[in-house]
C-alpha cells in the first residue's frame, strides 16, 4: 500500500469531524433557536453529515480496488475512523431528535412510525463502533466481525438511500446528489470484484 502525505489521519479525522459537526449544530441552534424549527434543521443537517462520513468508509475498499491513488489509500487507511466519525455525527443526530421531542412536548417526531428501524440502526451503530477497536474486534472474532460490519454498512446504505429518495420531491437540489452518490458507490462496490476477477483471468 502506497503511503499518502495527506495530513489528516486516524483520530484527527474523528476529532475534526466532532468539532465541525458540533459547530454546525451549535450555529443552527444559535440562528434558528432551540425550538422546533432549529431541531428539525439540526436533524436534517446531521443526517447529511452522517451520510457523507458513511460514504467515505463505504467506498474506501472499492475505490482502492478500482485504482490505487493517494486519495484511495488515505480513505482505506482511515476507513475505521470515518466509521467512528459517522457515529459521532449520528450522536448529534440523536440529540437533535430527542430535542425535537422535548420542545414539542412529545408530539414530534412520530416515534411509532419508525422506532423499530431507528433502534436497529443505533444498535448496529453502537456495535460497529465498539468493534472498531482492536480488543472488542478480537473478542468478537473475524468471521462475526465481518458479518456485523457488512450487514450494518448495507443497512445504513439502504436507510440513507430510501430516506433521501423520499426527500427529493421537496428538496431536489439538496438530496438528488446524495442519492446519486449512494447509488454510484453501490455500483462501484458491485463492479470492482468482477473487474478484479477479469484482470486475474
Amino acid at each position: 500500500m502506497t503511503d499518502t502525505k495527506l495530513p489528516l489521519q486516524k483520530w484527527g479525522i474523528v476529532g475534526w469531524s466532532a468539532l465541525v459537526v458540533g459547530t454546525m449544530v451549535a450555529t443552527i441552534w444559535l440562528i434558528d433557536g432551540l425550538d422546533e424549527q432549529g431541531m428539525r434543521m439540526a436533524i436534517r443537517a446531521t443526517a447529511r453529515t452522517s451520510c457523507l462520513l458513511f460514504l467515505c468508509a463505504f467506498v474506501a475498499s472499492a475505490l482502492h480496488r478500482m485504482r490505487s491513488t493517494p486519495l484511495s489509500v488515505w480513505l482505506l487507511k482511515n476507513r475505521r475512523y470515518f466509521g467512528v466519525s459517522m457515529a459521532v455525527s449520528h450522536t448529534y443526530h440523536a440529540i437533535a431528535i430527542f430535542g425535537l421531542w422535548y420542545v414539542t412536548a412529545g408530539t414530534a417526531p412520530k416515534f411509532e412510525s419508525f422506532t423499530a428501524l431507528a433502534i436497529l440502526g443505533y444498535v448496529f451503530l453502537i456495535a460497529m463502533t465498539i468493534t472498531s477497536f482492536d480488543r472488542p474486534a478480537a473478542l468478537l472474532g473475524q468471521r462475526r466481525w465481518k458479518v456485523l460490519h457488512t450487514t450494518g454498512m448495507h443497512f445504513f446504505w439502504l436507510a440513507f438511500t430510501v430516506e433521501f429518495s423520499f426527500k427529493i420531491a421537496n428538496s431536489p437540489l439538496i438530496y438528488s446528489p446524495f442519492v446519486v452518490l449512494l447509488i454510484g458507490v453501490m455500483v462501484l462496490r458491485l463492479v470492482t470484484p468482477r473487474r478484479q476477477r477479469k484482470l486475474a483471468s
